[in-house]
């Protein structure tokens, strides 16, 4: 349960609110990052594919270097959202 501040405390005392607009960025970003984890997890599992069951070892090496030219075109470009 929360603490109430008892009327005996100093306004220096009293914790300050919770910052909203600061978490609601946080959130954000760490929802962002999730989908670029799971895109790039994906990614990484349709090389291991190409490379061990279908036998395209190209078509698995061009997967793989989507991952770093992804990231390096999110940086450049800017996160757009």
């Amino acid at each position: 349960m929360a603490k109430r501040p008892s009327p005996a405390q100093t306004a220096d005392e009293i914790p300050p609110a919770m910052d909203y607009a600061q978490h609601e960025g946080t959130y954000r970003g760490f929802l962002q990052l999730t989908r670029y984890t799971i895109v790039a997890l994906l990614l990484v599992v349709l090389a291991l594919y190409s490379f061990i069951e279908a036998g395209q070892p190209i078509m698995g090496t061009l997967l793989l270097l989507a991952i770093p030219v992804g990231a390096v075109g999110l940086v450049v470009m800017g996160y757009r959202q």
